[in-house]
């Protein structure tokens, strides 16, 4: 209802001259010309004594009030008509902007017309058929372009291109869409167009989720799924709540990648006070070529007159592919203790037969293991102080004839808060060894260190990560950065250096400068020695993969 009155007042803000002229101000092809003549003739609204129309002037209060006075009146005396519903229309459409700024209310007009009104209602419709229309659909994405030559040794140089455009639409409140396409190698002169993605998620009584980013939570201890092994996947996902008039049958999830495998899961409470988390996991695996059962249990261990958190998780699996039939089981204690709570602990125990296969378990067939970890403050730091937290861990695994197959106990240090003045801020060092093997592995990082005077600590900042194995063949990776911010210009210059053992070449280096030419508009110039799997400033992966030393240069544009 409100919307209508919107459109109403926008009227009677155009305010016009009387209604046998011709308006001086108004041009006769202009589309409105017809609308604001039919409405003053019947006096709905009224111009000025100049006979303008004007349509730029800011309107009083008064006359607001005057204009609004003259409408109600006409619409009580007369009631609305099509003609009168459709020239509405027109303008809301042509003056949606100025409208949505007015905010006026609506309890008078309902008061005086009845919040049923005949024309209200057409209102109401045809505005909404309007906004269904132009407001759900947004366009985002981004353009990139990338040049690039080799010139030790010489070769011929690439340029390629790419649009990632995403269409996302409102279908109604508890509905939303997304289509995302590729447009790629336009300049070269051979594009070609994928559709690379597309998002579909309802939220009603019940959801589901329809995408090629589908991501489940991990059940239990990961026995028959753990998101971290295949991560996200195209598929389906759907959750509801089966409650019956009775009782509650529990939360029902079920997620497929329809190639490859089949989940059911449903999570309920149990015990005299259902305080006891439970969930049942079936599973069609064809990945796996069989068929997966699971069941899994939370216990909360806590005595009520003890402050420490103590609990215990529990789940067992099945699979069978109806010739051979294995199962494994996993167990996690947990405990939260200590003055503060800042204490905690983990043990956790698996057994894990000869043929239990499932795709997204996160154990290996053929083991039985036993691994713990604490993790607890070092210094009783303020909170504007740097903070250092030790975990020590411990981890035993052997295969199902006893034999071990891992063996390794380690400790990291990491370190937050380090500088007050920059959050994000920190770095960890690490050391491990393996008993079987009796090679030691250190590594550390520490991520956002500025450099420099007060004044110009945003301006430099440094970055590097380190490992080392000593081993009968040592193996290394090292990689450090520095970032320099131009202070009066949106420039970055980015230099980094990297070490690689097994590399295709001992080492790299790259220089980079960025530059923000315009507002989601990104400019790149870069040359390169002995290319690095990775972009740069970026160390996922850490391998030196070829000798040949490039330049180049690429724009990415966001919208």
């Amino acid at each position: 209802m409100k919307k209508l009155v919107l459109v109403l007042v926008l009227v009677f803000a155009l305010a016009i001259p009387a209604l046998a002229n011709p308006f001086v101000d108004v041009p006769l092809n202009h589309w409105a010309y017809d609308a604001v003549q039919t409405l003053a003739a019947k006096g709905v609204i009224v111009g000025y004594p100049d006979g303008t129309f004007g349509g730029q002037r800011t309107l009083t209060r008064y006359e607001m009030a005057e204009a609004l006075a003259k409408a109600l009146a006409y619409v009580e005396q007369y009631g609305g008509i099509q003609e009168d519903v459709e020239i509405l229309s027109k303008l809301a459409v042509e003056f949606a902007d100025e409208l949505a700024n007015l905010g006026v209310r609506v309890a008078d007009l309902e008061a005086t017309l009845g919040e049923h009104s005949e024309a209200i209602v057409a209102m109401q419709e045809t505005v909404d058929k309007h906004e269904r229309f132009f407001d759900p659909v947004t366009i985002s994405g981004t353009w990139t372009a990338d040049y690039s030559k080799d010139i030790m040794p010489v070769a011929t140089a690439t340029l390629t291109d790419e649009a990632e455009i995403t269409f996302s639409a409102e279908i109604n409140p508890e509905t939303n869409v997304a289509l995302t396409m590729d447009v790629t190698d336009v300049l070269s002169g051979v594009p070609a167009v994928t559709f690379t993605g597309y998002d579909l998620k309802y939220a009603g009584d019940w959801s589901l989720w329809v995408s090629d980013e589908i991501a489940p939570a991990t059940i239990g201890l990961g026995l028959v799924y753990d998101f971290d092994e295949l991560e996200e996947f195209p598929g389906v996902w759907a959750q509801w709540n089966w409650d019956t008039d009775d009782e509650d049958l529990g939360t029902w999830t079920m997620f497929m990648d329809v190639e490859d495998f089949y989940v059911l899961n449903v999570a309920f409470n149990v015990g005299d006070d259902d305080d006891i988390p439970a969930g049942v996991t079936a599973s069609y695996d064809q990945l796996a070529m069989g068929y997966v059962g699971g069941l899994d249990v939370a216990f909360d261990l806590t005595d009520e007159d003890d402050e420490d958190q103590v609990g215990l998780a529990l789940e067992g699996g099945v699979f069978s592919d109806l010739a051979v039939t294995s199962f494994a089981v996993a167990g996690q204690l947990s405990a939260t203790f200590g003055d503060d709570d800042d204490v905690d602990a983990t043990v956790d125990a698996w057994y894990v037969q000869p043929g239990f296969v499932p795709t997204n378990s996160a154990f290996d067939a053929d083991r039985l293991g036993v691994s713990a970890s604490v993790e607890f403050p070092l210094n009783d730091a303020d909170e504007d102080e740097m903070q250092i937290a030790a975990n020590p861990y411990w981890n035993y695994e052997m295969d199902t004839a006893m034999a071990p197959v891992d063996h390794y106990v380690g400790l990291q240090l990491d370190f937050t808060n380090i500088d007050e003045d920059h959050e994000d801020s920190e770095a960890y060092v690490s050391a491990e060894y393996d008993l079987l093997t009796t090679d030691i592995t250190l590594a550390g990082q520490y991520l956002n260190l500025y450099l420099g005077d007060d004044d110009e600590l945003s301006e430099f900042v440094f970055n590097v990560y380190g490992d080392y194995t000593f081993a009968a063949v040592p193996d290394y990776t090292a990689v450090a950065n520095f970032l320099y911010n131009f202070e009066d210009d949106p420039m970055v210059l980015v230099v980094e250096g990297r070490l690689d053992a097994d590399g295709a070449a001992p080492y790299s280096a790259e220089a980079q400068l960025q530059y923000a030419i315009a507002e989601n508009t990104d400019l790149k110039l870069g040359v390169e020695m002995n290319d690095w799997d990775d972009d740069i400033n970026d160390w996922d992966d850490m391998n030196i993969i070829d000798t040949t030393t490039k330049v180049y240069a690429g724009i990415e544009v966001s919208f």
